[in-house]
């Protein structure tokens, strides 16, 4: 027995000697993190390594491994791969994803040589292989996908079957280098691991506007290689304003009473290890996509660059305001604060493996540094702070070629007037100006662009995601306004076409929106979240004062005019201002807009807005992420938002105890919420049907769309086609005369056999209900839980909710009213998995009081209908003759309401507005007679001999006549009208034609963009 034993020992010996680390390879670790000497055991070596734990240089934990090398010294572990569902996968499957290493590294003085990182079998290996240059200093954290390798890779997305890992020293001497949390294989998003200096080879075929967040190593060459030449006094005396002007944005309000100890006690909060180098925690980004047997604890085991970013800010503004010996300190704190940034990782060169959306998290730390610009210039740090700011924020990217300026809004807001600091961070005024002069043209183009590469598009929509994103225009409204007013009345002033684009875009908020709130119609993955325009004040009034667009006044009239309207009455000094320095007026903001690249119509009289929205083939209904608005499927199916001057909440929307079925207006199949909730990560959907969109004429207007669950696609992710299985169809129309609204549904088909379909008449949050509920069959309505349902006489059925808007229902249909507590969950829980948004606070479910009404269209109904009028915010002597039965409105007429057409007269107006969904239908009613595409049309008899004929073809035309497709960009479309009698246009048009034929007349026009065509005719 004892002979055995020894026998044993003595191969285990040979072994070892013979096949360094075998045995450790047996481990099979996951990750190592070097906290222990047990770490060791997992790693072999040659003989003239040294390897070691060292508190010296530490990432996560409080301890690295040392390696001293030599010349083709190496280690070697066995190692164990994470599968695809094992990975921090933040969208799990849904985005292409791959097997991955990621390595974090110190070196502590730029070495000659490289080493090489290789992954193999047992047997072999070297099947692939990386190599990265020792040419840096300090911490630097790489991802590399298998794919990326060199060698015999994988395929992207396919598991690997490697399980040996191996890193060594070429053409070294000798040298010393510190590894830290190294994870052999792990799942990531193949959109994110990002290229840096030490992994150039990483996306080489990506061209870098395809992820505007990629720093570029061409564009960050590009600066290096700037032309620049010298300028004038004058010139220099002008950037000198424009750094003045940035300057005094960031005025501090001296409110600190102990400025040494307010600054000692945030600097503290770092807790820093000064010496050769300045040790602490890890600044760290996105460390949730990295795999860790334990997760971090926040600002405790690391600290996000964000958090840091907001102790330097709050450095650097108390060194504004302090005397001369505390800025002295506070300098200290700042620089060494400094150093602890670009050790960690935050050079130029060094992406961190991935730096997706970084800009969200760089804001304060950029305008730390541009304060502080002169104590770090003293520490000879300003250069190297420089550079590291215009590597991560790409500030290259203004000096690529016009022809590949692509505008985005996620740069506008995170980057745009963070790249006009970036450019004076450097002490040459010659290269500032090179620099600056570049920027306002990339600026002035791209703000320009409203075709594909647009964000800014003709109708003042504000695009992201492939959409109309208030949400997000919202922060490139933040922070332009701010561009436009530095630069204003300088060499370097935004150009006209960018500046007309702009306005346009940030001005057509206040229509969308009332008075601040822009309601859930276009709030993405955002539904009923505060959603609001009113922090905005700011910036119109920089906009005010940036001038025109045309750069002929030193004021923007529009802008003032806007401003008095909506912050006037607060801010009586600029009010006063305005109109007696400038003769402004507040703007009178009644009418209908349209918003062809939204989907979108808004009515608004008086002090309130109707807004009303679909979705086609080139709009999506929503944005569905996979822990935000996740039962966002009906907020675009034909709803109808009535918003109050007091804005969402206090007219009857919030989100605690909503049910996500029922947005007013929608024709739905009503489901159980778990049911309800997509079955993908992300769904932003789109029909196959072209027809959705407005016609607007004077004040009045038409929408209409064809809604179309049966088939259509999904514009995120790689998921393609898609449906829903109920198959829900239905047209749908809203007619807008002054102060009522005439809603048409008919074909109204689905398949489904278990769940009813519903048109929605209101849902109210009772928070801040303004009257009771009434019903003209139950009386007003004193109770709750309270339900009724009941068939209405066609004309004979009136509603009136909590809110004042009384609804008259024409059609015979079955009404459901009730009144109870409802229970909900938030938009940012899935209940199928679980799943809860940070930004949810742990919110699951939710309740409130609400009154509903609907009309019940059955279950699996076949062309089904409903017709009735809304009349929002009536005043109270109209809703006491309609309890009464004393209201009669005469001053409409129901034409038509088939599948083939909606046809509606206004007689206030006499005007007829038509929504033609079939081109072979032959109009019957007043002047139209035929159409050649499914097409809305208003038509004005203004006297006997002369009609006004407002025309809109809702196809957007996404495609070229060559067949390209190209999002965001319509292109023209031939459209006919004939209209009875013989008629001439009043004014000559080049895109109009008219043809007459016995006794009618052919219109032929080219549209374009779903917008509004108006022509005047006489005989």
């Amino acid at each position: 027995m004892y002979a055995n034993c020894l026998i044993g020992f003595l191969i285990s010996i040979l072994v070892n000697i013979w096949f360094p680390g075998l045995y450790a390879q047996d481990l099979k670790p996951i990750k190592l993190v070097f906290e222990n000497e047990n770490e060791l055991s997992k790693l072999g070596s040659d003989a003239n390594s040294s390897l070691t734990l060292s508190d010296k240089h530490y990432h996560f934990g409080k301890a690295s491994l040392k390696w001293n090398f030599k010349n083709n010294s190496y280690i070697t572990s066995g190692f164990s791969v994470l599968s695809e569902a094992e990975s921090p996968l933040a969208y799990g499957d849904y985005f292409p994803n791959s097997p991955t290493t990621s390595i974090s590294i110190y070196n502590e003085q730029p070495q000659e040589g490289k080493l090489r990182f290789s992954y193999g079998t047992s047997e072999n290996r070297d099947q692939v292989w990386f190599d990265i240059n020792l040419e840096f200093t300090g911490w630097r954290t790489i991802w590399v996908p298998y794919y990326e390798m060199e060698g015999d890779t994988p395929e992207r997305n396919t598991q690997i079957n490697f399980n040996s890992f191996k890193v060594q020293a070429i053409d070294v001497v000798t040298g010393s280098i510190y590894f830290d949390d190294i994870v052999f294989s792990q799942y990531q998003d193949d959109r994110y691991a990002y290229p840096d200096f030490l992994v150039p080879f990483i996306k080489t075929d990506f061209a870098a506007e395809q992820d505007h967040w990629m720093p570029s190593l061409v564009y960050y060459q590009s600066i290096k290689n700037l032309e620049v030449t010298k300028i004038s006094s004058e010139a220099q005396a002008e950037l000198i304003a424009i750094e003045n002007r940035l300057q005094k944005r960031l005025k501090i309000k001296d409110t600190i009473t102990e400025k040494l100890g307010s600054a000692t006690a945030a600097y503290d909060k770092l807790d820093l290890d000064v010496g050769q180098t300045v040790k602490g925690r890890p600044v760290s980004f996105r460390n949730g996509e990295t795999y860790f047997e334990e997760t971090p604890k926040y600002d405790e085991d690391y600290i996000e660059v964000h958090r840091l970013g907001q102790i330097m800010l709050k450095l650097a503004e108390i060194h504004t305001i302090a005397d001369a010996e505390t800025k002295e300190r506070v300098s200290e704190y700042f620089i060494n604060a400094t150093r602890y940034f670009l050790d960690q990782g935050w050079q130029a060169g060094s992406s961190g493996g991935t730096r997706h959306h970084i800009g969200y998290s760089l804001e304060d730390i950029a305008v730390a540094f541009f304060i502080m610009r002169k104590p770090l210039e003293n520490a000879q740090l300003l250069n190297e702070v420089g550079d590291s700011m215009q590597w991560v924020f790409n500030l290259g990217k203004i000096l690529a070629d016009e022809d590949d300026f692509v505008a985005n809004i996620d740069y506008f807001n995170t980057q745009s007037f963070y790249h006009l600091m970036i450019i004076y961070m450097r002490s040459d005024y010659n290269e500032i100006a090179a620099l600056l002069e570049k920027y306002s043209q990339y600026m002035s183009i791209t703000l320009a662009q409203d075709n594909v590469h647009g964000v800014f598009k003709k109708d003042g929509t504000s695009w992201h995601h492939g959409g109309h994103y208030p949400a997000y225009g919202m922060g490139a409204f933040k922070n332009l306004p701010k561009v436009f007013r530095t630069l204003a009345s300088t060499r370097y002033q935004i150009g006209t076409d960018g500046h007309q684009n702009f306005k346009k875009a940030l001005l057509t908020t206040r229509l969308y929106s009332n008075t601040y709130d822009f309601g859930f119609a276009n709030a993405g993955r955002h539904p009923l979240e505060d959603n609001s325009i009113e922090f905005l004040e700011p910036q119109f009034r920089d906009m005010i004062f940036s001038g025109n667009p045309e750069h002929t006044s030193t004021i923007d009239t529009d802008f003032g005019s806007a401003y008095l309207r909506l912050w006037g009455s607060g801010n009586p000094k600029m009010q006063n201002e305005l109109k007696n320095d400038y003769n402004l007026e507040a703007e009178e903001l009644p009418g209908y807009h349209t918003l062809p690249y939204a989907a979108t119509a808004i009515h608004r009289r008086n002090d309130w807005a109707a807004i009303l929205k679909g979705y086609s083939k080139y709009v999506w209904a929503s944005e569905i992420y996979i822990a935000s608005n996740r039962y966002g499927r009906y907020p675009a199916n034909g709803t109808i938002q009535l918003l109050s001057e007091k804005g969402e909440e206090k007219s009857g929307f919030n989100q605690l105890g909503w049910d996500w079925n029922r947005y007013p207006g929608a024709t739905i199949i009503y489901l159980p919420l778990e049911e309800l909730e997509s079955d993908l990560s992300l769904l932003m959907f789109k029909s196959n049907q072209t027809f959705a969109g407005a016609v607007q004429q004077n004040n009045n207007g038409v929408f209409a769309m064809i809604l179309d669950e049966s088939s259509g696609s999904n514009a995120d992710g790689q998921r393609g086609t898609y449906s829903f299985p109920g198959k829900l169809k239905a047209h749908k129309s809203v007619f807008s005369f002054g102060d009522k609204l005439i809603c048409i549904g008919s074909s109204i088909n689905s398949i489904d056999e278990n769940h009813d379909v519903e048109t929605v008449l209101f849902q109210n949050n009772l928070n801040h209900a303004t009257r009771s509920i009434y019903a003209d069959v139950t009386g007003t309505v004193q109770k709750s839980p309270f339900t009724n349902s009941w068939k209405s006489t066609a004309k004979d059925g009136w509603l009136i909710d909590a809110y004042k808007n009384a609804y008259h229902i024409l059609s015979a249909s079955t009404i459901h009213l009730k009144q109870t507590n409802q229970k909900s969950y938030h938009n940012k829980y899935s209940i199928n998995t679980g799943k809860m948004n940070p930004k949810g606070n742990g919110v699951q479910e939710t309740s409130g009081d609400y009154g509903v009404a609907y009309i019940n269209h059955g279950k699996a109904p076949k062309d089904e209908s409903y017709q009735y009028v809304i009349y929002p915010f009536s005043a109270e002597s109209r809703l006491t003759q309609i309890e009464n039965g004393n209201f009669k409105d005469s001053s409409y007429k129901i034409l038509n309401a088939t599948r083939q057409a909606h046809i509606v007269f206004d007689r206030e107006s006499t005007t007829t507005g038509y929504v033609v969904f079939d081109e072979d239908y032959q109009v019957n009613n007043g002047i139209l007679k035929s159409v050649s595409d499914p097409a809305m049309l208003m038509i004005k008899e203004v006297d006997a001999k002369n009609i006004s004929v407002s025309i809109v073809q809702p196809d957007l035309n996404f495609k070229t006549i060559e067949g390209i497709e190209t999002p965001g960009e319509g292109h023209e479309l031939k459209f006919e009208a004939t209209i009875r009698g013989i008629w001439q246009l009043d004014t000559i048009n080049e895109q109009v034609s008219i043809d007459h034929s016995k006794s009618n007349t052919t219109i032929q026009i080219t549209v374009k963009d779903g917008a509004t065509n108006t022509l005047h005719l006489s005989k």
